[in-house]
């Protein structure tokens, strides 16, 4: 009897919540959860760009967005201050090499005030 309760209680108990692995976007960066919405992280002539959408997948305007990317790339920390630098993507200058793996940190602030944050693996 006490092996079909503890069985019982093994199949009722809540699983842990997992996050999205990341998937590889329509600019063939990385996309990952951030809050609701989801970022697309693109290495390109030595920036950093994102590309900000919603929970669908649909493009949000990057007006109104802050952000800062905290990364390590080639083993140092860089602090990356992101703006809007067209109507659909963040942007920070950094030196970085595309195709280099990327790991850290996107911190963004959505035109209401409410921060999201991404985590690059």
């Amino acid at each position: 009897m006490f092996r079909r309760t503890l069985f019982a209680l093994a199949l009722l108990a809540p699983l842990p919540a997992r996050a999205h692995a990341p998937r590889i976007g329509p600019r063939g960066g990385t996309l990952v959860d951030a809050g609701e919405y989801h970022v697309e992280v693109v290495v390109a002539g030595g920036a950093l760009d994102v590309f900000v959408s919603d929970a669908q997948d649909r493009p949000l305007p990057a007006t109104g967005f802050k952000g800062l990317a905290v990364v390590v790339f080639g083993g140092k920390p860089l602090r990356i201050p992101l703006t809007a630098v067209a109507p659909d993507r963040l942007s920070g200058g950094a030196g970085l090499v595309a195709g280099q793996p990327l790991k850290g940190v996107i911190q963004l602030t959505a035109p209401d005030g409410k921060p999201a944050s991404a985590k690059l693996d």
